[in-house]
């Protein structure tokens, strides 16, 4: 039985652990001497990195725009002013999946449905799983009155993400439930190093400074069957009823069924000949208790 809750879709969950790397970003880069990289450093976050519509990727001017409608004065704390206004400097963010898959000498993922334990799951069940490569474009760009921060977040970024430390992007999947507790699968994606790409963003303002860096990260995602996900019922079970057109021999699934999957053993029998007994091996389904019980063969 499907569990109604929604879970949190990939590109969600990407979101959420790229927004986590990018304050992990702000606590490792340093002022070097800069009071306003010092400002953007201790300023609270939501007025220190700010996300942006995917739709806006590309087009820094829709970014600073975006921030200049908003009231910054109250994300950053300030109850002295209000309205609309911008506190520089700002780091803005937007992430878009990418269409095509990275090569497979890059990403490998597994198609094919393999039969696998959750360890997160606690009540420990069989379950399907397959894995598809992806990838998402990042970007970031950062504003500031000052020319030499723009310049030194930029470069700081793109050193970051070649540490080696730093390079992993840890994001934490949906993949189902136990009862109402929703159950998350860590999976570890990769900044493509040859695709850091600074750059310099003019805004036709004399005053305001800006560069952007885009990125490409590259890994697999989950897709877990056999956890109470809404879509589980409809998920390589066959073709749905009633969408099938008329006169049509239906499309068949190639899932296992759960019972079958959480099917074992319950009771067995281990044979001593020479001796003439054997003993008997019997597991309460319900309790998990193993017993063993001797019995003597009654052999002619």
């Amino acid at each position: 039985m499907s569990n109604v809750n929604p879970l949190f879709s990939p590109l969600e969950s990407m979101q959420l652990a790229w927004g986590l790397k990018l304050r992990d970003f702000r606590q490792w880069s340093s002022p070097r001497g800069q009071q306003s990289i010092r400002d953007w450093k201790t300023r609270q976050l939501e007025g220190s990195i700010i996300v942006a519509k995917s739709s806006m990727m590309d087009d820094t001017e829709a970014m600073l725009r975006a921030v200049q409608e908003n009231n910054n004065a109250r994300a950053i704390g300030d109850k002295t002013n209000s309205g609309t206004s911008v506190y520089l400097p700002v780091m803005i963010t937007a992430i878009s999946g990418i269409e095509s898959p990275p090569d497979r000498d890059v990403v490998i993922d597994h198609p094919n449905w393999a039969n696998v334990v959750i360890s997160n799951d606690p009540l420990q069940r069989v379950v399907q799983m397959r894995t598809a490569s992806s990838s998402y474009r990042c970007q970031i760009a950062f504003f500031s009155p000052d020319p030499h921060a723009a310049s030194a977040i930029a470069n700081q970024f793109v050193s970051f993400w070649k540490h080696e430390g730093k390079r992993g992007v840890d994001v934490h999947y949906d993949i189902g439930f136990a009862g109402v507790k929703v159950i998350k699968d860590k999976w570890n994606f990769r900044v493509v190093e040859n695709t850091l790409y600074p750059d310099k963003i003019d805004v036709g303002m004399d005053n305001i400074y800006g560069a952007s860096v885009d990125c490409i990260i590259v890994g697999v995602e989950p897709t877990v069957v056999g956890l109470g996900g809404l879509d589980d019922d409809i998920t390589d079970t066959g073709e749905p009823d009633g969408s099938i057109p008329p006169k049509l021999p239906p499309v068949e699934g190639n899932r296992d069924p759960a019972d079958q999957l959480n099917s074992f053993v319950i009771e067995a029998d281990i044979i001593e000949r020479s001796a003439k007994r054997h003993t008997r091996v019997a597991i309460d389904a319900d309790t998990g208790v193993i017993t063993e019980s001797n019995i003597k063969d009654d052999a002619p």
